[in-house]
């Protein structure tokens, strides 16, 4: 079969010609990026929008159905599931065709966020806990979208009609894990957009793939 790209070109727009690459090169250089934040603060309307602009691998939140499904009742054995769900969900993306972003509305810091403000003590920590495994599986960057937009009630969320954590809530988590964010600043929806596509798109790495060549 051939193929009509070269190097060349590929260097020079990797992720035009993202599908050029072998598969198991292009995964090194696919790059995670998990929206963050409180509630109703338009994680999945905008990972959503990020992710058909870029052409990227889109990842939903595990908790969603199960808790549609389960009941709203927030129990350490719902959250217990929630954790395995979610992870299974994020380590799923290792075998999907390689693009160059992956791109997620929750991962499992939001498991624990949440897990910790509805009942610390019960939070399993150490080897093999729940934090571990959200560091293992850590994204390359994380979104925070602050709550300047307005509130959209919703039963399955912890405040139902109010937000029940703060956007320095969520920052404070990612600076305890010294993972790299950046918060939003613009609450038009289109400028919004246009904010988080620049984050998402600067965290591709171009730098692999440049050497001199050698005469």
């Amino acid at each position: 079969e051939l193929v009509d790209c070269d190097a060349t070109r590929i260097r020079a727009d990797p992720i035009r010609y993202f599908d050029k690459m072998v598969a198991p090169f292009g995964r090194l250089l696919t790059r995670r990026v998990t929206f963050f934040g409180a509630e109703s603060v338009g994680k999945s309307t905008l990972s959503r929008s990020v992710a058909t602009e870029l052409g990227a691998h889109r990842l939903t939140e595990w908790a969603r159905p199960y808790l549609e499904l389960a009941g709203p009742e927030v129990t350490p054995d719902a959250m217990a599931d929630i954790w395995i769900g979610q992870r299974a969900l994020q380590r799923s993306a290792a075998r999907l065709e390689p693009r160059p972003f992956v791109v997620c509305d929750t991962d499992l810091f939001s498991t624990l966020g949440y897990w910790e403000m509805y009942d610390p003590d019960s939070v399993p920590h150490g080897p093999g806990g729940l934090a571990a495994d959200a560091v293992a599986d850590r994204s390359d960057l994380y979104i925070v979208c602050p709550s300047n937009i307005e509130f959209v009630p919703d039963p399955l969320r912890y405040g139902v009609d109010r937000r029940e954590t703060s956007d320095q809530y969520w920052i404070d988590l990612l600076e305890r894990f010294a993972l790299p964010h950046v918060v939003l600043t613009e609450s038009d929806p289109d400028a919004r957009h246009a904010e988080a596509v620049r984050h998402v798109a600067g965290t591709f790495d171009t730098d692999v793939l440049a050497y001199e060549r050698v005469h």
